[in-house]
């Protein structure tokens, strides 16, 4: 009786750790949106204001899903921001563009009751690492329609950013998936001080990532 009892148990677990292996699936994708809001700026003179950001993102994406409605997202996007700064005085603008590549984290949880329709939340980390950016110095300079005084030093250069992300979304026909992002970074912002650029700030510069993003995804 013992014996047959172990080999009952014995097979239960068997099946259990099939069942559990066959729910984890690994999908792969293609992930991008555009960004509703970008970033902010503080310490401009009064006649220099930021508005009209914009942004895109594009890049791969896999998604391991595990059992009971949970699963891992990861992408590496290609992403890139643009900020329309103008002189109030002239009414004259400038681009300042920021390209970055930006890799996002996701623990996530999907309710899908229907095989065609589900929603989704998830939170987590993402690591943005800029590789070309505009320099924006430069570019407030020749907006006011003066010489910049410091040509070799940068106002704004960060190089990395780490962010912490909130989502919430719909899943259709369990490839296809939309979702709003809410994005605020971790960490000081970055500040340089006023110093040397009286000639565009009025106070020390500060500058800080929080955006909302539109994303798209569809795994095959």
């Amino acid at each position: 009786m013992k014996k047959y009892m172990k080999s009952l148990c014995m097979a239960g677990m068997l099946c259990t750790v099939a069942l559990q292996a066959q729910a984890i699936d690994w999908d792969w994708g293609i992930k991008g949106g555009m960004d509703f809001t970008g970033s902010s700026y503080k310490g401009l003179i009064s006649d220099i204001q930021a508005n009209d950001n914009q942004g895109f993102f594009i890049g791969p994406m896999a998604e391991l899903s595990l059992p009971l409605g949970f699963s891992v997202d990861a992408s590496v996007l290609y992403l890139q921001r643009k900020t329309k700064f103008e002189n109030s005085d002239n009414s004259s603008t400038t681009n300042y563009v920021r390209r970055s590549i930006d890799i996002p984290l996701y623990a996530k949880f999907t309710f899908a009751p229907f095989k065609l329709f589900g929603i989704f939340a998830g939170v987590g980390p993402s690591f943005t690492f800029d590789v070309k950016n505009d320099n924006l110095g430069e570019k407030l300079y020749t907006l006011i329609g003066q010489e910049n005084r410091t040509p070799d030093e940068k106002l704004f250069d960060q190089k990395k950013q780490v962010s912490l992300n909130f989502m919430v979304g719909v899943a259709l026909f369990k490839h296809l998936r939309a979702s709003i992002n809410y994005r605020t970074p971790l960490g000081s912002v970055t500040q340089t001080s006023k110093t040397g650029w009286e000639d565009i700030l009025a106070g020390d510069f500060s500058s800080k990532d929080k955006m909302w993003q539109l994303v798209v995804s569809l795994t095959f």
